[in-house]
């Protein structure tokens, strides 16, 4: 059941700012990587169970500075459609509700990181 399943994400739609104070072009010491070590361009998600692969990296960010994402970065509208279709609901969903379109992904526009699935 998909109920025992679980994801991990920083706050959807909030922007972390880089603290560090230490401005570098490599990281070479604990000072270099701010004080809450947030890097804006780039984070991680753990997903496990509604069919994903297991023991799967997906993406990559950066070594260096600014640490963004350098290989198959995912949106947040591409990542929510990730999780509506591994609960098996359509991410283009539309509800029409007094006349106004609700969408499952916004605008209907994201699309599923189907890679993920196993």
């Amino acid at each position: 059941e998909f109920s025992r399943d679980m994801m991990i994400e920083g706050a959807p739609g909030s922007t972390a700012r880089d603290q560090s104070r230490a401005k570098v072009d490599k990281l070479a010491e604990m000072k270099h990587y701010g004080l809450h070590r947030h890097f804006t361009g780039g984070t991680s998600v753990v997903m496990f169970g509604g069919g994903m692969k297991k023991g799967f990296v997906y993406g990559k960010t950066a070594d260096e500075r600014p640490l963004v994402a350098v290989e198959n970065p995912v949106t947040i509208r591409d990542l929510h459609a990730t999780i509506y279709t591994a609960m098996g609901i359509n991410p283009k969903t539309v509800y029409e509700i007094e006349k106004r379109p609700f969408y499952a992904t916004h605008d209907a526009k994201g699309e599923a990181v189907t890679e993920l699935f196993g």
